[in-house]
């Protein structure tokens, strides 16, 4: 019978001893965000789910695929829902400098209207900034950035999306009782609220 020498035992012993310790993916807590109605005025909502990963980009691909399979039967149950179209898949995810980068499939610009696109983003953006190495998200379509997301034209433009829409430019139409416009006006959200 062939003896393997004692430094390869200790070798495999030490290399398994590492992968246990460092690289083995662990369950983590994170939060998946959904979408509630609050007093006819929608908002999103984190809840708690388990996930089997390890280092961010792999942390952040568990929770947007739980984010894209949509929420469960009691959250459901909850009044919780998601603006994501069915059929979105993730394509890939990569957080580089403070930025996750999230490839979606062409079915994330399908249906809704205005509002749907506004939920959905905030939906990623929520989600996906939740780890201190990503503070902004970057959503791209299919591998390729993007003008804007579906027919509503939400406008993606390379963007880096984070928590606080500061510098997001809004119009403002301020309109008279018969809904006559009376002035236009372009505001920016800053850090400390309207610009």
């Amino acid at each position: 019978m062939r003896q393997f020498p004692i430094w390869l035992v200790v070798l495999l012993v030490a290399a398994a001893a590492l992968w246990w310790v460092w690289l083995r993916p662990q369950e983590t807590k994170v939060e998946v965000y959904f979408v509630r109605d609050a007093d006819g005025a929608a908002t999103v909502m984190p809840v708690e789910r388990v996930v089997v990963a390890r280092g961010a980009d792999a942390l952040l691909r568990a929770a947007l695929e739980a984010l894209l399979a949509g929420p469960s039967a009691q959250e459901q149950a909850m009044g919780l829902s998601t603006e994501i179209p069915e059929g979105t898949r993730l394509r890939g995810l990569t957080v580089r400098e403070g930025v996750a980068v999230v490839d979606l499939s062409e079915a994330i610009g399908s249906g809704g209207g205005a509002s749907s696109m506004f939920g959905r983003l905030w939906q990623i953006v929520y989600t996906g900034t939740q780890l201190p190495q990503a503070q902004q998200v970057r959503i791209i379509i299919e591998g390729q950035e993007r003008q804007a997301l579906g027919g509503e034209g939400l406008l993606l433009r390379a963007q880096e999306w984070s928590r606080t829409p500061v510098g997001v430019p809004l119009e403002l139409d301020i309109t008279d009782p018969a809904g006559a416009l009376v002035r236009r006006e372009t505001v920016r959200f800053g850090e400390a609220g309207f610009e």
